[in-house]
């Protein structure tokens, strides 16, 4: 997200907060919806005869299309209920940390590139639908979350993105 939205050296300074953090929480929650709908179309096309009338991939991609929706629209509420009444700074303070936190940044990048390649896979399919195009980008987020930690991890300890920093050098002794 940092591509997309400069930040600025201070957090009260920081334009579009609402906007960074909306868009931030809805990608999560269209990730989280993904996850749930496909473990939940899995789940009822082993246990119900009625769900077998698809092939087990499409009945998973077309769950996750649901859950995609459902989710992003629960978490939407959700944000609007944490964040109502809160001051201009706190939009600003969060969007701050969002946009200063290169993992999430880095994850968010591959996260979206994941999204996009599964909506286009699974528009080209034919039959499924706007849960299939849905559900499809939403297991490739996810897909572009797990291939970003597998990147991270593989690609040595002197070129990982550090999570944390260092806590030891922080403490003040007194």
């Amino acid at each position: 997200m940092d591509r997309f939205f400069l930040r600025h050296d201070y957090a009260e300074d920081q334009p579009y907060s609402r906007t960074i953090l909306t868009t931030h929480v809805l990608h999560r929650g269209a990730n989280l919806g993904a996850v749930f709908g496909a473990l939940y179309g899995g789940a009822r096309y082993g246990l119900s005869t009625h769900a077998r009338s698809l092939p087990l991939v499409a009945s998973i991609v077309r769950a996750s299309g649901v859950g995609v929706v459902v989710t992003t629209g629960i978490t939407a509420v959700m944000l609007s209920a944490r964040m109502y009444g809160k001051q201009e700074i706190e939009w600003q303070d969060r969007s701050w940390r969002l946009l200063e936190n290169k993992p999430q940044n880095r994850i968010d990048e591959w996260s979206a590139s994941g999204a996009l390649v599964g909506g286009v896979l699974g528009g080209v399919k034919k039959g499924l639908g706007w849960r299939g195009i849905t559900g499809s980008a939403g297991i490739g987020s996810v897909v572009g979350i797990v291939g970003w930690a597998v990147y991270n991890k593989t690609r040595g300890p002197g070129e990982q993105v550090k999570v944390a920093k260092n806590l030891e050098k922080t403490i003040v002794k007194s």
